[in-house]
């Protein structure tokens, strides 16, 4: 374990670490080199079974503000909430351990933080593929939002999403809510949450954050049904919005609808997948639901022909499906 024996940090940057040996000394670096210089660099290596957890210590021994945490297999929200725990910053981050940063990231956001007085920070981000690199939203643009405004942006999901790592918060934010434990799409549980107890969110879109999308990982991988999970955690969204801001109802059930489709679109793309009776429900659901989605403007006009393909014929939408996955697995591999 590395010890910070510096002055009290600003920021505590937390990164979960399992198995990414081949990833992780790019990511580190990215940080480390960070032209903000006043944080501590907190690794959880989640029962790494690789030599990642090796890697971290040998960082911790060149480097004072890295700060290691070896601890048994409990998954990435396991290992963040171990972070935050640990953290000794007003202010807390995330990097995944798999990506990088721009060397300038913690500057834009802390300073757009403290500027603006707000509880939360966002940046943009870029989606890395191996033959392609291209910003989530394209424009530049600068936002200074309340905590429904900011709950609507992220729930439309175009100027920014509910990934975690693209953003810098006041930890007093977690203080009760954490990642749940055991839950994939665990973002997608969380950061509504925070939005929505925030006074003041700034988001300034220029991208800092490089996003790497791999083959097998959980946003390229073939269904397993945990993937549900992104359906359970629109549904207590909707709920949310409900109970706080009822006015964001459109959008908190086109999301819920997304998260369907997102489950459906993986059924379909994977061979061997045997959940007909999931599959039925789910169908079931969205040919239910077919006016919402065609009327909501929160959907594409993609996803709302892809709609209507699903509702004249099924093996129209598996063939557009299976197409655009061909096309987009392109990218990277």
């Amino acid at each position: 374990m590395g010890k910070n024996t510096n002055k009290v940090p600003s920021i505590s940057i937390i990164v979960p670490v399992y198995n990414v040996e081949k990833y992780l000394k790019k990511c580190i670096d990215s940080i480390l080199d960070q032209s903000f210089q006043n944080f501590e660099l907190i690794l959880v290596d989640d029962g790494s079974t690789d030599s990642s957890g090796e890697i971290c210590d040998e960082y911790a021994l060149k480097d004072r503000r890295v700060l290691v945490i070896h601890k048994e297999n409990g998954g990435l929200s396991s290992a963040r909430n171990e972070g935050i725990k640990a953290s000794s910053a007003e202010y807390v981050g995330f990097v995944d351990s798999d990506d990088y940063i721009s060397f300038s990231m913690y500057e834009f956001l802390y300073n757009n933080l403290i500027e603006n007085n707000a509880e939360i920070s966002i940046c943009g981000l870029y989606n890395c593929y191996e033959n392609n690199v291209y910003p989530q939203y394209s424009k530049k643009e600068f936002y200074l939002l309340n905590n429904e405004q900011a709950l609507k942006m992220a729930l439309e999901g175009k100027v920014f999403s509910v990934h975690a790592a693209n953003k810098l918060y006041r930890k007093s934010l977690f203080e009760d809510v954490l990642f749940p434990i055991n839950k994939l799409s665990e973002d997608a549980f969380t950061i509504p949450k925070l939005l929505l107890k925030s006074r003041r969110v700034v988001v300034n879109t220029v991208p800092l954050y490089f996003y790497v999308h791999r083959s097998g990982t959980i946003t390229t991988s073939s269904y397993k049904k945990k993937d549900l999970d992104v359906i359970e955690a629109y549904f207590q969204n909707l709920k949310l919005v409900e109970e706080n801001c009822p006015k964001l109802k459109k959008e908190a059930e086109f999301r819920l609808l997304w998260a369907f489709m997102c489950v459906l679109d993986k059924m379909i793309m994977t061979d061997d997948f045997s959940d007909f009776e999931k599959y039925k429900k789910i169908l079931k659901t969205l040919k239910k639901n077919k006016t919402k989605i065609l009327l909501n403007s929160c959907f594409s006009l993609h996803r709302k022909i892809g709609m209507v393909c699903l509702f004249l014929n099924d093996k129209l939408y598996k063939a557009l499906i299976r197409y655009n996955h061909k096309r987009n697995m392109s990218l990277v591999n």
